[in-house]
């Protein structure tokens, strides 16, 4: 049988809210980041600002509305790209607006790219498949 880790820090507090949790096993272990929708799109809509490509991908799939909104679980197809996206946001750049409507938010936003990176980091190194589960 294989164990659960699950980092549920992003989501504490918002208990019965919408999720997002990253999902990846290996042969002893089923790892999972689980973080509050309402990050995670504020991160997306933040990246879209800084004009980040859309062209496919995560913030493809978050633009039209698609992927794992439509498809749960919704597989990470090239995770070395999605650690591409997640390492081009920079909270520096954010406009003073952006930051005054979402405060609280942007407060949180540095620590969950960090830990969404690490966590796309460990399951690509060890050559797991990722994947968004949407509830």
């Amino acid at each position: 049988m294989k164990a659960t880790v699950i980092n549920d820090s992003y989501y504490v507090g918002f208990e019965g809210e919408p999720e997002l949790v990253f999902m990846y096993e290996n042969i002893t272990e089923r790892l999972e980041l689980r973080v509050w929708n309402g990050y995670f799109e504020t991160l997306l809509n933040f990246m879209i600002e800084q004009q980040v490509p859309i062209q496919n991908g995560i913030l493809h799939e978050y633009y039209i509305h698609e992927g794992w909104y439509e498809e749960s679980p919704w597989e990470i197809k090239n995770i070395k790209e999605a650690i591409q996206l997640f390492r081009s946001f920079d909270v520096i750049r954010l406009t003073e607006d952006g930051i005054k409507a979402s405060e609280n938010i942007v407060s949180m936003l540095p620590a969950l790219t960090s830990d969404i990176i690490t966590f796309l980091e460990q399951a690509n190194d060890s050559g797991d498949r990722v994947f968004i589960i949407y509830d």
